[in-house]
């Protein structure tokens, strides 16, 4: 009887609880149509359903796709083969054991990209875990650990943060115990690269960094992440040093590579 009359007292709750979860469905349904988000890239408004772009930014957005080359993870969209090594690679093979990135860099990519590291809107980070999510690249293997390409102290102070330090916690988002922080640093200020050719770039970035803490590298797998993959430049100097410190391997993982 006891059983039966707690059923019976219960029946009303669930009812109460049932239709409060309609109402507040139907609340949220009534706010998205009146007050409706906009498209963070071009200001069209969209649904909250989840997705941070509109449908035709999403179009937008190029994601790299095979055939890739198995190390330095440039499209080779005239190959026939299917991904493998391209000539450059076979003729100077970079210290890094391959790199992958999620999208061109083009736009909405690069003007998101843009916006965070020059103008401080982190309220784009939302929208980059969504591009990130389009393509994940890779999950962190035994023994790996996660490395931002550092800033320069100087740099930093002005900035207020380190936009692939972000990324690098989006990338491993259920994994930040793995990124190591100020452990591979940036000891010399450079100017920056944009408009360098590739000579330029590797003598502005030489000796630029430093493994402060080798005892965290050493024997072990490195995933360094990045912003922009452009020439390749900083993340084949970073992957010296980390080597040179006893690095075993280095993957590097970005989120847009610039079209060649």
């Amino acid at each position: 009887m006891m059983k039966k009359k707690d059923q019976m007292s219960a029946s009303p709750r669930s009812s109460n609880l049932s239709g409060l979860l309609v109402l507040r469905k139907w609340m949220k349904g009534a706010t998205d149509l009146l007050f409706p988000l906009s498209c963070p890239v071009c200001g069209t408004s969209i649904l909250a359903d989840g997705h941070t772009l509109c449908p035709e930014c999403v179009q937008d957005i190029s994601l790299i796709r095979s055939p890739l080359c198995t190390t330095c993870g440039r499209e080779m969209t005239d190959s026939a083969a299917g991904d493998h090594c391209c000539d450059r690679c076979l003729r100077k093979p970079p210290p890094y054991s391959s790199a992958r990135a999620v999208a061109h860099y083009r736009e909405p990519v690069s003007a998101l990209l843009h916006r965070l590291k020059y103008q401080g809107e982190t309220a784009v980070i939302p929208v980059l875990q969504e591009i990130i999510g389009m393509q994940p690249l890779c999950t962190l293997q035994e023994g790996e650990m996660v490395i931002p390409v550092p800033l320069h102290i100087s740099r930093l102070r002005q900035r207020g943060f380190n936009q692939a330090l972000i990324l690098a916690k989006l990338f491993f988002a259920n994994r930040k115990e793995r990124i190591l922080i100020d452990t591979l640093i940036r000891v010399r200020h450079t100017v920056a690269q944009t408009g360098l050719d590739g000579l330029a770039r590797r003598k502005n970035l030489h000796q630029a960094f430093a493994v402060c803490f080798p005892e965290r590298v050493r024997k072990r797998k490195i995933v360094l992440v990045d912003d922009v993959f452009t020439t390749g430049t900083t993340v084949s100097e970073c992957s010296r040093m980390l080597l040179r410190a006893g690095a075993t391997e280095v993957r590097v993982v970005t989120l847009a590579r610039v079209r060649e």
